[in-house]
């Protein structure tokens, strides 16, 4: 295993971790216009949309003009209620989630998030993952997210005004997740990356664990997976996705 590689110029993966620490994009962004594209992992307090940049505090989520980064305008803020921690972007909706809840926003007029709707859940932290039809969120226990509850989670959002919770899925003490194809990958604490075939969207089916690093996030790229840990990075090979392999990581 190698700590440094040429494949993977270790600046970019420094910034990409800090953007992801200091919680950037949730999901492929553009900025822009689209000239310049980035990702982020599930714990994201902030992401770029087109020429929008979307953040979420406790309570709040406001949205900033960037277009001319000289002068950034504060357009819209909007009060969402208490202990907002994430929020996702896909495509023309924002999945925003608090320590008992996940909000559905579409951004059609970008300056304008309308909420769509609103799911309540168990109390406990919940990064959340989304496509077209299928939102993910994980629950996880501690002193600060107030709760013992520790699953998966898997709601059916094809009709974003009344999401349909499926399905729970026990864990360790699950944190960040990420989709690369049809594969969830879930960072559960110690017991490492779990691996979900999603398949059948509703129903992922466990594959394997990629053990060995308390990953907190994950952030599904091409051809690797970047994994924050609290004392830097882990780097997959995911080409294979029967098989992910690390190879190598980078500490702070």
């Amino acid at each position: 295993m190698k700590k440094f590689f040429h494949s993977l110029p270790v600046a970019v993966l420094l910034l990409l971790a800090a953007c992801s620490k200091n919680n950037s994009s949730s999901g492929t962004t553009s900025f822009n216009g689209g000239n310049t594209t980035g990702q982020g992992g599930s714990m994201a307090r902030f992401t770029i949309v087109g020429h929008y940049l979307y953040t979420v505090d406790g309570r709040s989520l406001r949205v900033f003009d960037i277009s001319n980064p000289s002068l950034v305008q504060l357009k819209n803020s909007q009060l969402l209620g208490w202990d907002i921690e994430a929020i996702f972007p896909f495509r023309n909706k924002l999945f925003i989630a608090s320590n008992t809840a996940m909000y559905l926003f579409n951004i059609n007029n970008p300056e304008q998030p309308v909420q769509e709707s609103y799911v309540q859940h168990l109390t406990g932290c919940d990064p959340v993952v989304a496509n077209d039809s299928v939102a993910y969120l994980t629950i996880h226990g501690g002193n600060r997210c107030g709760s013992s509850i520790n699953e998966l989670q898997v709601y059916d959002i094809r009709n974003v005004a009344y999401p349909q919770f499926i399905t729970r899925i026990p864990m360790n003490r699950p944190m960040g997740l990420g989709i690369k194809d049809t594969v969830l990958f879930v960072c559960d604490d110690n017991a490492g990356i779990r691996l979900f075939s999603i398949s059948n969207p509703y129903a992922p089916r466990t594959m394997y664990i990629v053990s060995g690093d308390a990953v907190q996030d994950v952030i599904p790229m091409d051809t690797t997976l970047v994994g924050m840990m609290p004392q830097g990075l882990a780097i997959y090979d995911i080409r294979n996705l029967n098989q992910v392999s690390k190879l190598g990581e980078v500490k702070n």
